[in-house]
């Protein structure tokens, strides 16, 4: 009994734990990706705003470039933003006809593949995602449509080792409670098995203690039984 107790709270206490480090993972993860997002289609809006390109900041007193700001959201991005960003463009008509690539800000990506990336994204229906480590936005005016892709790899890996370095030490934070909890649970039941182990003392020397009389009385009525009968 003592020993099923200890299981049950081991399980419902590793159960219970389990359970709060999916959700934290979870949450976790999920801010962490539609952070990434956000920000990808950010700069994927300046990028559509100004035909495929970023515009040119101005330089105002000290010579120090202003920040690009996404009026959406308000958010801001650095003035290093062309500089650090990844990026291809293909523009094509309502009919799927290829009319202009774009490929002189990326180096991983050829004509060919950016074709081949904008016809997976046509033939998808969708107006932004991913697609590899690309995120992607459609830009559609009256005569054709522009799809810019920005490469997002080194977010997505972070976001990835974020994701695996969080579920490792998770999992290793899981496995120390469960040892500890093996170990303490004995003495949590200590007392449960204490208290059982007196009651079941008790109880056999109670049994005793009333077989003793029970007998002696039983043996006299036996006698009486012989010497006067029964009536």
């Amino acid at each position: 009994m003592i020993r099923k107790l200890r299981i049950k709270l081991i399980v419902a206490c590793m159960f219970s734990l389990l359970l709060v480090l999916l959700v934290i993972l979870g949450v976790a993860g999920i801010l962490n990706y539609r952070e990434l997002a956000a920000n990808a289609d950010g700069i994927l809006a300046i990028l559509s705003e100004n035909g495929g390109s970023f515009p040119k900041q101005d330089h105002p007193v000290g010579g120090l470039a202003l920040p690009y700001v996404f009026p959406k959201e308000g958010r801001r991005f650095s003035p290093e933003l062309p500089y650090e960003s990844r990026y291809f463009s293909v523009s094509l008509t309502e009919s799927g006809t290829i009319v202009s690539v774009n490929t002189g800000k990326i180096a991983a990506v050829d004509t060919s593949t950016a074709i081949d990336y904008a016809q997976s994204v046509v033939a998808s229906g969708r107006s932004q995602g991913f697609i590899n480590d690309y995120r992607y936005a459609v830009c559609t005016s009256d005569s054709e449509k522009q799809i810019i892709f920005l490469d997002r790899g080194r977010e997505l890996s972070a976001f990835r080792s974020f994701i695996l370095t969080s579920a490792g030490v998770s999992a290793a934070g899981f496995l120390a409670v469960l040892l500890l909890l093996i170990f303490l649970s004995g003495r949590i039941v200590r007392p449960f098995s204490v208290s059982y182990e007196k009651q079941k003392r008790f109880i056999t020397d109670a049994g005793h203690e009333l077989k003793t009389p029970l007998t002696i009385i039983d043996a006299d009525a036996e006698l009486l039984e012989m010497d006067f009968g029964t009536n």
